[in-house]
This record gives structure tokens, sequence and C-alpha cells, in this order.
């Protein structure tokens, strides 16, 4: 923690993830997550500088013929993109994730061996390694206070630790989640949620400004989400 807020690598070490640290990616964990602001395309510049001419889809990733993969994007070795899926807006996505049936990811990065189920939306955030998000996860991105919702131009802030919040200067910004994270079904996360690594959001919750401290179990109980530790 500095005087600028939490470093990138105190939620989420894109060095321990070796198809991203080989890329030149790691050198973000020392920076504040607030200066970084869209760290997808911080990551994504740093791995296109690295791979120069090499292909940006590794030829040991597999992309169904049904899915939307854009150009910019950078696929690692050994990930799958299933069946009517999207994946678009300069994401990184690292080695061995699996993305399953229908899902819409963008502006986003992933890291290696996390498990996207169907119908999974991200936009504008960032996910560490080995994660496991069920059906039906969605991302909010903006808020709902912008007068031209399809222009936003409301910086999002994101949470601390001691309860306050510090802006990323982005008007799209979703969530940083952690290493290790479990997500049930039909859960939606942000704008400006830090869940930390380790942690289990349980099915129909939502995670909006909120910092989530390592290991905690998060539960909906109407009218208010309670997080304790597992």
């Amino acid at each position: 923690m500095t005087q600028r807020g939490p470093l990138l690598g105190d939620v989420l070490r894109l060095s321990d993830d070796p198809f991203l640290k080989e890329l030149g990616v790691g050198v973000l964990d020392e920076r504040p997550i607030a200066s970084i602001g869209d760290i997808s395309r911080a990551a994504y510049e740093l791995a296109c500088a690295a791979l120069g001419d090499r292909p940006r889809i590794d030829p040991d990733a597999y992309v169904s013929p049904r899915a939307n993969v854009h150009e910019d994007v950078i696929i690692g070795p050994g990930a799958k993109v299933y069946e009517y899926s999207t994946v678009r807006g300069r994401t990184v996505i690292s080695s061995h994730v699996h993305i399953g049936y229908g899902c819409e990811i963008s502006r986003s990065l992933v890291g290696e061996h996390t498990i996207l189920s169907h119908r999974s939306t991200l936009g504008c955030c960032a996910i560490g390694r080995n994660c496991y998000f069920s059906a039906d996860l969605l991302t909010a991105a903006c808020v709902m206070t912008n007068s031209d919702m399809l222009r936003p131009d409301k910086p999002i802030s994101f949470a601390l630790p001691d309860g306050g919040r510090l802006s990323t200067g982005e008007p799209k910004w979703s969530a940083l989640i952690g290493d290790g994270v479990r997500v049930g079904s039909r859960v939606t996360v942000g704008p400006g949620a830090v869940i930390n690594s380790g942690s289990v959001i349980t099915a129909n919750t939502t995670v909006a400004t909120t910092w989530v401290p390592p290991n905690s179990r998060v539960t909906t109980s109407t009218p208010e989400t309670r997080m304790t530790s597992l």
C-alpha cells in the first residue's frame, strides 16, 4: 500500500503467471492500481511489444470456428474458446484458460487456468489465476448516472480496505479479482469491486464497490450482502 493506494501486486500478481511474466506484463505489479487505470490495455500494450511479429493467438490454443475472436486479442497456449463466445477489445487471455459457450469478454485480462462457464460477460476487469466462474457471471463496468450510457464519462472509483474509495480515472472499470476466487451462478460484480485471492462469492450475489479481503465468503442476505472469513 502506498499513498496512492494499493499496488496491483497487493491484489493480483501478474508476475506469478508464467505466460504474462514472459511477455513483460509483471512490471505492472509494482504500480498503484489507481495509476494504471485501464489494466487490460496496459497489459495488452506490453504483451504486443514483447510478441513483436509472433502470432497473437498461440498455435496451441483452440478457438472454435463458431467463436468470434477479434484481431485485438492475445490468447496463450492451451487456452480454449468455445462456440458462440466473443473475445475482443484489447483482451489478454493467458495459458490454459477455459472460455465456455456463449461468453463475451472485452477489455479484460484473464489469468492462467481460469474457467469461465457458460454465458459469462466480462468487461473492463482483471482476473487472476485458477479462478472458477459459474454460469451467468456479469461484471458491471459503469455507473447508471451517466447522462449518455453509450458514452459514459463519470470515472469509476474502486473500494479500499478501510472503506474509502479511490478513482481510477476510467469511465469503464468493473473489477479486480485475485487468484483462486470461486464465483457461483447469477453473480454481478462491480463497478469498483476488489475481490482478493481465495474468496468465494455464492450464487445470486451482487458485489458492487466493495473491498473483499482474502479468503472471504460473500453471501446475499436480504437486504444486505454479508461477508465472513472462510
